[in-house]
């Protein structure tokens, strides 16, 4: 019996942190459209829709994609319960070797040279609003979906839940991590001449 008590003390250690770590959801962006006039990008996923601002420059060189292939990184993307949402995007040159002209038309909307990988690319950080998709949107789709993670709020009750859960993880991660570090410090002071 008390070999099943042990088993399950060592696959609950650690639920303290797992209990508070980040919630996150796979949107699959599918689609851009950039309004050069309001200066906003909006944003499809299959089934929700992001509209953030955006300024002239990061618009001008996300029309020029349908022309020129940049790999896009999607970082930090966290929503709060008013469905805020802010969050980077990094456009990165796939061609190492641009023709000139391209060099000073990026550089001219702010791309800079990484040192690394001698490619051109441009960072911003992005705020705007999700909403929710009701039918299908008459928008040209990307040939290829591209999966970004996005930090989900907590609802009240999830918080509530996990204040009521705390003390409770927190007693067994000290019930099973305080004996294991008696005994992986005998074990390693046995070894030691």
């Amino acid at each position: 019996m008390y070999k099943y008590i042990l088993l399950a003390l060592v696959f609950l250690s650690g639920c303290t942190a797992s209990l508070w770590a980040t919630n996150y959801k796979k949107e699959s962006l599918n689609g851009f459209y950039v309004k050069s006039d309001t200066k906003e990008l909006f944003v499809t996923t299959t089934k929700t829709a992001y509209l953030l601002g955006i300024d002239a420059q990061f618009g001008e060189a996300l029309e020029l994609s349908r022309e020129v292939e940049f790999i896009p990184t999607f970082e930090d993307f966290r929503l709060d319960e008013k469905n805020n949402v802010v969050g980077s995007v990094t456009l990165t040159m796939k061609e190492k070797s641009p023709p000139i002209e391209l060099v000073v038309k990026l550089v001219a909307l702010g791309f800079e040279q990484q040192p690394s990988s001698n490619r051109l690319l441009l960072k911003r950080e992005l705020k705007g609003k999700r909403y929710i998709i009701e039918g299908e949107l008459p928008l040209e789709k990307l040939e290829k979906e591209y999966t970004i993670m996005v930090a989900q709020p907590r609802t009240f009750s999830e918080t509530a839940g996990k204040v009521i859960a705390t003390p409770a993880t927190i007693t067994i991660d000290a019930v099973v991590t305080v004996p294991a570090v008696f005994f992986a410090a005998a074990v390693m002071a046995a070894g030691s001449p």
